[in-house]
């Protein structure tokens, strides 16, 4: 089963996510959400918040901070 992981820079600059992810490479894409549609869309109330979908769109998990457990939200809607 295979998923998808975009991470969403919030109340940062496109430098700054930049110069953090030359020091802290992601295995997936980062975009610049410069109008904070996604923001919006998901509430997110600071950096470093997950929100995992499950296949038909629907919010399963989110998260913040140090204590996520995205490891286990993610089996949990790839159904492992």
């Amino acid at each position: 089963m295979r998923f998808v992981a975009i991470g969403v820079g919030v109340n940062q600059t496109p430098r700054s996510i930049r110069r953090h992810l030359e020091e802290h490479p992601l295995p997936f894409p980062v975009l610049f959400d410069a109008s904070g549609a996604a923001v919006r869309a998901y509430q997110a109330p600071t950096t470093s918040y997950i929100v995992v979908l499950d296949k038909s769109g629907k919010v399963s998990y989110t998260g913040a901070g140090a204590e996520q457990d995205v490891a286990t939200a993610l089996g949990q809607v790839v159904g492992r």
